[in-house]
C-alpha cells in the first residue's frame, strides 16, 4: 500500500507539471484555416489521447499535449483533432444543457461501489454535460478506495467536476471524503457542513500484520507521510493551500496565515519572516484540521457557500439544466446487500448441515444432506468470487464440507458392517 500511495502522489504531481496548461473547452478553432467547431472532448474514439482535467481558470498550455484528442462536434460529429493545430476555448457552446449528479453519500468501504463510481464518472463525462456534480456526505473510509475515486475525478479530461458538500447523516466531507472533495475543480459547501480530519484508514488485515508496536509506528508514519503528500498535491492542483490539506492528516502541523503584500500565505511558523504579519492561526499542534464551511471558504479550501443544490446550479449558470442523478453507486450498494443476504442464508443452511452431520443419520438422509451442503458451498464460492467485499472465507467452508463428506463415508461404512 505504501508504494501505491507514493506512486499516486508522484503521478499526480507529474501530470500537473506535464499538462500544466491543458484547458478543457467547447470551441475549437483551427490555427491555420480559422475553421471553428463547437463540441466537447471525449474518449469514445479508440486510440485517442487522454489528458488531465484542468480548471477553466488556469493558464493555457505553452505546449500542446502529444497525440490526437477525440472531440464530439455539433458540425461534424466525432473527430480526432491535433491540439497543436487547434486553439481550444471553454465557453459551453457545444455542451449539452445537462448536469449529472454522482453521489458519495456513505462510508467509502466497498470495492463494488468504487467500481460503480469510476464507471459513473467515465460514462457521464462522455455525455457532454455542463459539469459533473459530486455530492458528498461521508465519514470517509479506506484510503485505497478513496484514491481510486480521486483518480477517477482527476484523470477525467472531458468536463469539470464540482464537489457539493451537503448536509446530511455525516455532516460533510470527513477523512477520506476530504480527499474526494479536494480532487474536484471547485468545492461548494452548505453552511452546516465541515471538511477535514483526513485520518489514514487501511484494511484491517493490514493492521493485523503490524504486531510490533514500534514497527507499527514507523509503518504508519510512512503511510501518513505519503497520504499527506497526496492530499497536498490534490489541493495544489486547484490552487488550494497545500499545507492546510497536510494539517488535515498530521496533528503536528501548525498553520498560520500571513500577508505578503496583497497575497495571503499559509505557512508553518518556522518559515515566517520578520516582515510578515500573522493574521490568523489556522491550526495548532495536537489536532487535525477540521474546517467549517465558512472557514473553508475563508481559507480558500472551498469556493463558496450555498444553501441547496438548486442555488448552486443557479450560481453556476445551470439553473435551467436537466439534472440527472447517476444510479450506479446506489444500485451497486443494493446489489451488495442482496448478495450479503444470500450469503447469510447459505451460511446458515450450511451451518445447520454441519451440526446435523455430527449425529448419526440414515445413509439416504446423509446423502441428501451432503448434496444440499455441496450446493450451499457452490453458492458461497460464486458469491465470494463475484463480491470481494463480502470477505467470505471459502477455504473454511470447503474444510467443513470435507468433514461432512467424511461423516457421510463413515455412515456408509457402518451401514455395510451392519448388513
Amino acid at each position: 500500500m505504501m508504494k501505491n500511495l507514493k506512486t499516486v502522489a508522484a503521478l499526480t504531481s507529474a501530470l500537473l507539471i506535464l499538462f500544466a496548461g491543458v484547458c478543457l473547452a467547447d470551441t475549437f478553432t483551427n490555427r491555420q484555416t480559422n475553421e471553428t467547431l463547437h463540441g466537447y472532448i471525449t474518449s469514445r474514439l479508440p486510440g485517442s489521447a487522454q489528458s488531465t482535467r484542468r480548471d477553466d481558470g488556469l493558464p493555457k498550455a505553452t505546449e500542446a499535449e502529444n497525440g490526437p484528442t477525440s472531440v464530439f462536434t455539433q458540425e461534424k460529429g466525432l473527430l480526432k483533432l491535433d491540439p497543436k493545430e487547434w486553439e481550444i476555448k471553454r465557453d459551453n457552446l457545444g455542451r449539452n444543457n445537462k448536469v449529472i449528479v454522482v453521489p458519495v453519500d456513505d462510508a467509502i468501504q466497498y470495492e463494488i461501489e468504487t467500481d460503480a463510481f469510476e464507471k459513473a464518472i467515465a460514462e457521464s463525462s462522455q455525455e457532454g454535460p455542463l459539469f459533473i456534480l459530486v455530492e458528498i456526505d461521508t465519514p470517509g473510509g479506506r484510503v485505497s478506495l478513496a484514491q481510486r475515486i480521486c483518480a477517477a475525478i482527476t484523470q477525467n479530461a472531458e468536463c469539470n467536476v464540482i464537489a457539493f458538500v451537503k448536509g446530511g447523516k455525516y455532516g460533510g466531507a470527513i477523512s477520506a471524503g476530504a480527499a474526494v472533495a479536494l480532487s474536484c475543480n471547485k468545492i461548494y459547501m452548505t453552511d452546516n457542513t465541515i471538511i477535514g480530519a483526513a485520518t489514514l484508514v487501511t484494511m484491517q488485515k493490514d493492521k493485523e500484520q503490524l504486531k510490533d508496536q514500534k514497527y507499527e509506528d514507523v509503518v504508519n508514519e510512512k503511510y501518513s507521510s505519503a497520504w499527506r503528500a497526496y492530499l497536498a498535491s490534490l489541493a495544489q492542483q486547484n490552487d488550494r493551500p497545500g499545507l492546510l490539506a497536510r494539517a488535515m492528516v498530521d496533528r503536528t502541523i501548525e498553520v498560520i496565515e500571513v500577508n505578503q503584500g496583497a497575497k495571503r500565505l499559509f505557512i508553518d511558523p518556522v518559515n515566517k519572516r520578520p516582515d510578515q504579519q500573522v493574521t490568523r492561526t489556522w491550526n495548532k499542534p495536537g489536532s487535525l484540521l477540521t474546517l467549517t464551511a465558512r472557514e473553508a471558504v475563508d481559507c480558500m479550501i472551498a469556493d463558496g457557500l450555498v444553501g441547496s443544490r438548486e442555488q448552486l446550479l443557479r450560481q453556476l449558470q445551470a439553473g435551467d439544466a436537466n439534472v440527472v442523478t447517476d444510479k450506479k453507486v446506489a444500485n451497486a450498494r443494493k446489489d451488495l446487500q442482496i448478495a450479503q443476504r444470500k450469503m447469510d442464508e447459505a451460511l446458515k443452511d450450511f451451518g445447520l448441515k454441519v451440526e446435523q452431520s455430527k449425529y448419526s443419520q440414515p445413509v439416504p438422509k446423509f446423502m441428501g444432506m451432503l448434496r444440499e451442503a455441496r450446493t450451499d458451498v457452490e453458492i458461497l464460492k460464486t458469491l465470494g468470487k463475484k463480491y470481494p467485499d463480502l470477505h467470505l472465507d471459502t477455504e473454511s467452508v470447503e474444510k467443513e464440507l470435507t468433514s461432512i463428506n467424511a461423516a457421510y463415508e463413515n455412515a456408509v461404512r457402518e451401514t455395510r458392517k451392519r448388513n
